[in-house]
């Protein structure tokens, strides 16, 4: 009996003893200062703040290097929207994945693995 207890362990799989890796520590990047775009309709504009989400410390310094490339991106891309589509709340999702894209879009023309941001959040919108 001892010998098949010994065998059964031998033989078990190493996952079970493997430690559970731990989660990346989420850090949240205050992209200051705030958006302030004229949009696509003459006399309207947006004001905005966002957060990046940003998994682990690797990309960090990376983010904090390029952000006038990003800010860049960013500022174009709002700039060609008009007041009606920012409106609804699927409205603003949809600008939220649009600006998540375009940010990681322009990661890779900077040559950064854009995997690291995790998202981005945007915690005031103001439209007039």
């Amino acid at each position: 009996m001892p010998i098949l207890m010994l065998l059964s362990l031998l033989l078990m799989p190493t996952y079970l003893f493997a430690e559970e890796e731990a989660p990346p520590v989420i850090q949240y990047v205050d992209m200051k200062p705030d958006f302030i775009v004229n949009l696509a309709a003459p006399k309207t504009y947006m004001r905005a703040k966002l957060q990046l989400m940003i998994k682990g410390d690797e990309l960090l310094p990376e983010i904090t290097k390029n952000m006038p490339a990003i800010r860049h991106s960013l500022l174009l891309y709002f700039g060609d929207l008009y007041a009606q589509d920012l409106q609804t709340s699927e409205q603003r999702e949809t600008l939220r994945t649009g600006a998540l894209q375009v940010i990681k879009a322009t990661l890779k023309k900077c040559f950064i693995d854009d995997k690291a941001l995790g998202d981005i959040f945007f915690t005031e919108i103001l439209v007039q």
